[in-house]
């Protein structure tokens, strides 16, 4: 017993010491709650970011098969006058 006549156990179950393990595990939660969301939101943020870089790679293939086609385009004959021949033949 201490010197206010009260024992170790009784004092370690005393309504005080009670609040004060709440208290404790209150911000606990929050920081798990906290780093949740901060996980959350660094997913998204890549998720966003790998999504950009697809599309801007497609868009440059597309780019590329575009000036691809406009080079070459002499070596073909116009669909147009491919279907006009036929017809009048």
């Amino acid at each position: 017993m201490n010197s206010s006549g009260l024992s170790s156990a009784n004092l370690s179950s005393s309504p005080g010491q009670r609040m004060q393990d709440s208290e404790n595990t209150e911000p606990s939660n929050t920081n798990k709650f906290m780093n949740r969301i901060k996980s959350d939101l660094q997913v998204q943020k890549h998720q966003k970011r790998t999504n950009r870089e697809l599309h801007l790679k497609r868009v440059q293939n597309l780019r590329k098969e575009l000036d691809y086609l406009k080079a070459t385009e002499w070596k073909y004959q116009h669909v147009d006058r491919a279907l006009d021949h036929s017809h009048r033949n």
